[in-house]
């Protein structure tokens, strides 16, 4: 009986346990069986993101340059199986190449609406052909420019709408992504007055603020701001509801995120410059039950090489080869005409100032209202034939892209520049007679074209007294009084002229070409006007007197057979693929390029004495 009653007490254990166990399960929540115990939705949002492209729509292996049809290639391959996707670009776009300036920006507009763009916000070079055709370009784009502060006079937005929302569907919930766009006010100085005349650029944070809060307001679970600005960050960290920040204007890549003020972060992007590197911007945006959205970020920089890996579409290729195609055309459109050849011999250019650098200069006068402008030799590529001049003659001239600046110098300044240019042009001299091709100093490309001023010097006074006079108007520069001074802008940066390159600038205009053109533009008079100047004139420090000038002396130029005009410098760019840092890039060269061809020679001057008068003549 014992051992029975034992039996049964393991056995009344053993079912208590048992009960323990299956309750403790029965008190457990049991999943669905289709897998949506979790109320929340993952959105996969895809961006493709371009900045400051400048017009560079073809591929170039040397520069580094995607291209255009590679772009839409990236783009369709990153974004498809996406939930939603958005292809934006932070302005700077329409203008920068001879390819867009033919054609004031239509054909970066037909490339655009090719890729698939939906919106973009402005750059200062994007007004470069007018306010009103600005607005053209967005329409043949297809794509909505959104720079919400930009004002007409009467407080309404000159764009059309200033703002773009997009709605994705997902297991039945819907995600609302808004965009707006906003420009630098201090982006109305950098582009010719004209352009945007009658304009109000108002203050870009005080209307980040008010957009984001309306698009919140307007049930937007995520907020993306466009900025053309001067400090993105700076920017970023002052306006709150805004989940990410997609920039321009710097020409660096950037992916950071920053603090707001209300705590939150956000998301501040910048995708480098040139088309050398393309944003790929992953946003999951989870969506809980409540309809709060979470949004996590990460970004992908591809640059050139990594670009190899993915194909271009032949519909894009298509659009550019036809674009090429009608330009050959406008290539030999007139412009106006020269009485004159205008000299942009190579080594001419190096050695003393010639008539091509006179019209140059005496453009970028009339364009930008300086005092005084300048133009390195390395800038000028061609000579013009007396006749009829084409743009395409313009674009061989100056092939680069680069665009005028101004900056304040003070007197002192200026004929520091001009002490050290007159240096460069004594080591070209020395090359020049010397007949050696690599004799010639690789800052050849910097010495100086002037415009506005007259300066009388002499070679044979130590260096940093050669310089013995230079006027403006008639007047004796003051060497402490500032004065506006007109550069392209890789001369603007040059490390051969640090008065120039610690300026801070005050003025942005457009490509050197096009002031070049609107020069010839004129009229035959202004050309030769222009190319008559006398403004280096050669003397001695013992004939310099200021209440009789002497008189102005041409430095001779051999008469020869010039050297094959060296192909234009490509732009250096280094190839970094820099997801989530910070890379400082300059603007393009025009500086002479090192691979010189070091087979030519010069020919030998005849004529015996007569001929070494001549060259040491050119000794100046």
């Amino acid at each position: 009986m014992k051992k029975l009653k034992k039996q049964w007490n393991k056995v009344t254990v053993l079912l208590l346990t048992f009960g323990i166990v299956f309750g403790l399960f029965g008190a457990m929540p049991v999943q669905a069986q289709d897998g949506t115990a979790s109320e929340s939705t993952i959105f996969d949002v895809k961006i493709v993101h371009t900045n400051d492209i400048h017009a560079r729509v073809e591929e170039d292996d040397y520069n580094q340059v995607i291209g255009m049809d590679r772009l839409s290639g990236i783009a369709q391959t990153f974004t498809e199986g996406a939930d939603g996707s958005l292809m934006l670009d932070s302005g700077d776009t329409f203008h920068g190449q001879p390819i867009a300036t033919l054609v004031k920006g239509e054909s970066v507009a037909k490339l655009m609406k090719a890729c698939g763009y939906d919106a973009m916000t402005t750059g200062n070079h994007d007004w470069s052909y007018g306010k009103d055709r600005l607005k053209e370009l967005g329409g043949i784009a297809n794509v909505k420019i959104l720079s919400g502060n930009i004002k007409n006079a009467d407080g309404t937005s000159f764009f059309d709408t200033d703002e773009l929302v997009k709605e994705i569907t997902k297991n039945g919930k819907t995600l609302k992504i808004g965009v707006f766009g906003v420009s630098d006010p201090e982006m109305k100085n950098k582009t010719t007055p004209s352009n945007v005349e009658g304009l109000d650029f108002q203050d870009a944070v005080a209307y980040a603020k008010r957009e984001a809060a309306t698009l919140k307001a307007e049930g937007c679970d995520v907020v993306i701001a466009l900025s053309h600005t001067l400090d993105p960050k700076n920017v970023a960290a002052q306006v709150d509801g805004v989940d990410l920040w997609l920039c321009g204007h710097e020409h660096i890549e950037l992916s950071e995120s920053v603090t707001t003020p209300d705590g939150s972060k956000t998301y501040v992007s910048e995708s480098g410059h040139y088309l050398n590197s393309v944003g790929l911007i992953d946003l999951n945006c989870t969506m809980d039950e409540d309809g709060s959205v979470h949004v996590d970020y990460e970004k992908t920089s591809v640059d050139y090489e990594a670009a190899q890996n993915y194909p271009k579409d032949a519909s894009v290729t298509d659009v550019l080869d036809k674009i090429k195609a009608e330009n050959e055309t406008a290539l030999n459109r007139v412009i106006g005409t020269s009485p004159v050849e205008l000299d942009g011999v190579w080594e001419h250019i190096r050695i003393g100032q010639t008539n091509l650098g006179n019209v140059i200069t005496d453009a970028y006068l009339l364009a930008t209202g300086a005092d005084i402008a300048f133009e390195n030799a390395g800038g000028i590529r061609a000579s013009i034939a007396a006749g009829t001049v084409t743009y395409g003659d313009v674009i061989n001239v100056s092939p680069y892209g680069n665009y005028v600046v101004t900056k304040k110098l003070t007197g002192a300044q200026i004929k520091e520049m001009l002490e050290s240019s007159l240096t460069i042009q004594k080591n070209c001299i020395v090359a020049n007679d010397s007949g050696e091709w690599d004799a010639w100093p690789n800052d050849s490309g910097s010495y100086l074209q002037v415009g506005g001023i007259v300066v009388r010097f002499d070679p044979a006074q130590p260096a940093g007294a050669r310089v013995l006079s230079v006027q403006k108007d008639g007047q004796e520069l003051d060497d402490t009084k500032e004065y506006t001074v007109a550069v392209n802008n890789y001369l603007a940066g040059s490390d051969s002229y640090p008065q120039l390159a610690n300026a801070a600038e005050i003025g942005e205009y457009s490509c050197c070409e096009e002031l070049l053109i609107q020069f010839f533009e004129q009229g035959s008079d202004a050309v030769t006007a222009s190319a008559a100047k006398q403004n280096m004139i050669q003397t001695t420090k013992e004939t310099v007197k200021p209440e009789q000038p002497s008189v102005p002396v041409t430095p001779s130029v051999p008469e020869q057979p010039s050297k094959e005009q060296p192909e234009a410098v490509k732009t250096e760019v280094k190839k970094e693929q820099a997801s989530g840092t910070k890379t400082s890039v300059k603007s393009p060269k025009t500086a002479d390029s090192n691979e010189l061809f070091c087979w030519m020679i010069l020919l030998l001057l005849s004529g015996g004495a007569g001929s070494i008068c001549l060259v040491q003549g050119n000794k100046r």
